[in-house]
């Protein structure tokens, strides 16, 4: 079962051994888990507010591939590029 779904959170909100990493962009919040036996994963979810406390489900989540880090710098590098004409 993935760390990351409302389960897991629920059963472990403060893990120990692991740390969930939250990262906002814009109405989508990353989440990142380094696990020191599952190697890196991360889920994307929706940037709202349940009203309940927990977090939404988890839209996607699947391991960090090599060369993940190089796509989503060029996607920025395209986003600045765009936010140059707001």
């Amino acid at each position: 079962m993935s760390a990351h779904s409302s389960r897991a959170i629920g059963r472990h909100p403060d893990p120990v051994g692991f740390r969930r990493e939250r990262w906002p962009v814009g109405h989508v919040n990353f989440e990142v888990i380094d696990h020191p036996q599952d190697c890196v994963t991360f889920a994307l979810r929706a940037d709202v507010d349940r009203g309940d406390g927990k977090l939404p489900p988890a839209l996607f989540s699947a391991h960090v591939p090599r060369g993940m880090a190089t796509q989503l710098r060029k996607l920025a590098h395209r986003l600045d590029e765009l936010e140059g004409k707001l």
